[in-house]
């Protein structure tokens, strides 16, 4: 027997604006959009959900988190990630593949990672394959990988886990080449391996200096921009789909833009982090702040917001890379954890941002939505609200406030920057194909709906 779902009275995002529809939802599948005051058949087994002049807006799809399974779960977990995501509105998330242990660079380890995550996610889910200096030449098993992951994640400098090497320049030609060949998009932590090892070194040594600001110093725009610069000439040179995650410099937006304009194919990314604190913040809270790239100063937060206006940046990702918070709780800013947990607060904070701003939300959902599942090959399921498309939904108030105290912080670790921060809007409701998993009254399901996304042949 088919299940029928309506959703009603809501302001549904369609694309270029918000229209006040209904969504007829079939067996976890939009069917159709009707006017609002189009009503069920009588005599219809129908469930209706009154969305009372909510936003509703398609589930959010986060591109960029790592939730540390298996060989990490007490640092976070996809039970507890995928829940707090959920709590976020987000529905489907593209996991990374280091920070689990072990990293997921063979076929084994992704076959393991894969049966490992079954029916332990609230949310939909892919998973990255990570390419690095030492499995770049085994073209053999990257081909065999390739049928089961959303792309490929490499580092240009050091990732600070051990089984992930970063790519030495003359890998990264070989990564470049392999990807093209599968056509496969390759992910890209950018920033000069050369420059960081040199720069760390001196600034570690500089013990008259606020450490703080050494680790600043250590990890500079230009390293970003360096490494972004010599990807492009590869991306170009091979014809390899790129995307650079966590971009921090509106400088090297711009580079990219420019890039695009050119003819490569790429794509960039940047984090909540990047767009709401700044140095000044990482300078007074120090390490819940340490991320890599680092904060930077204001003017540069003003600069990818602008980027964001003229329609620079491709995708949202929050980035999440969660820890022990004894990882975190040390005096030295050398030896912290390096990553923000912020997967539950990522689109409060965003379009809490934007609507001070008065820039229209309009302008970025996409970023966390159509655009991503359009660039990662799942548009025929995701990131809009289109009949035939999963009904992944989230309904978002307008008319009330979020307070991130640390009771309402779902992550395994009760911490994260946005802790005390407050939001111009709250999560009502968060529907992945067609199932409520999210109610801010009832809180999440217990039920764990989460299907692992294979990659479009």
């Amino acid at each position: 027997m088919k299940t029928e779902l309506w959703v009603k009275n809501g302001y549904v995002f369609t694309g270029s604006g918000f229209r006040h529809t209904c969504i007829k939802i079939i067996d976890g599948v939009i069917e159709a959009l009707y006017d609002s005051n189009h009503e069920p058949l009588k005599g219809n087994d129908v469930n209706i959900i009154d969305a009372g002049g909510y936003l509703v807006v398609p589930g959010f799809i986060d591109a960029h988190v790592h939730f540390n399974d298996p060989g990490r779960t007490d640092w976070e977990g996809i039970e507890t990630g995928s829940l707090s995501a959920a709590i976020g509105g987000t529905t489907t998330i593209f996991d990374m593949p280091l920070n689990c242990s072990p990293s997921v660079t063979n076929v084994k380890n992704l076959h393991n990672k894969s049966e490992y995550l079954t029916s332990k996610s609230y949310i939909d889910y892919a998973l990255w394959g990570g390419m690095t200096g030492n499995n770049v030449q085994n073209k053999a098993e990257l081909a065999q990988m390739s049928k089961g992951i959303i792309g490929w994640k490499a580092f240009m400098s050091d990732s600070g886990i051990d089984d992930f090497p970063y790519v030495a320049p003359e890998q990264l030609k070989q990564a470049m080449k392999i990807a093209a060949d599968q056509n496969k998009i390759l992910a890209l932590h950018a920033e000069s391996q050369e420059d960081i090892h040199n720069l760390t070194t001196f600034y570690k040594n500089q013990y008259n200096m606020n450490e703080r600001k050494a680790f600043l110093a250590s990890r500079p725009i230009s390293a970003e921009e360096q490494a972004v610069i010599s990807a492009l000439e590869l991306a170009s040179k091979y014809g390899t789909a790129i995307h650079f995650v966590h971009i921090s410099s509106p400088k090297v937006v711009k580079t990219i833009q420019q890039a695009k304009k050119s003819g490569i194919n790429v794509t960039v990314e940047t984090c909540p982090h990047y767009l709401i604190f700044d140095e000044e913040d990482f300078l007074k809270k120090g390490p819940i702040l340490k991320c890599a790239p680092p904060l930077r100063p204001r003017e540069k937060v003003e600069g990818l917001w602008e980027c964001i206006t003229n329609g620079w940046i491709d995708t949202i990702g929050s980035d999440h890379s969660p820890c022990l918070y004894s990882m975190k709780n040390t005096d030295s800013i050398w030896e912290a954890w390096g990553g923000i947990q912020g997967v539950q607060f990522t689109w409060l904070a965003l379009l809490d941002e934007a609507l001070k701003r008065r820039i229209p939300l309009k302008d970025i959902l996409p970023m966390g939505t159509a655009n991503v599942a359009d660039r990662f090959g799942i548009s025929e399921k995701k990131g809009r609200i289109r009949p035939g498309l999963d009904a992944d939904l989230a309904l978002i108030s307008l008319d009330e406030t979020t307070f991130a105290d640390q009771s309402s912080i779902a992550f395994r670790n009760k911490y994260s920057p946005y802790e005390n921060r407050t939001f111009l809007m709250k999560i009502k409701k968060t529907i992945l194909r067609g199932k409520v998993i999210y109610d801010d009254q009832a809180g999440g399901t217990e039920e764990k709906y989460g299907q692992y996304l294979q990659p479009r042949k």
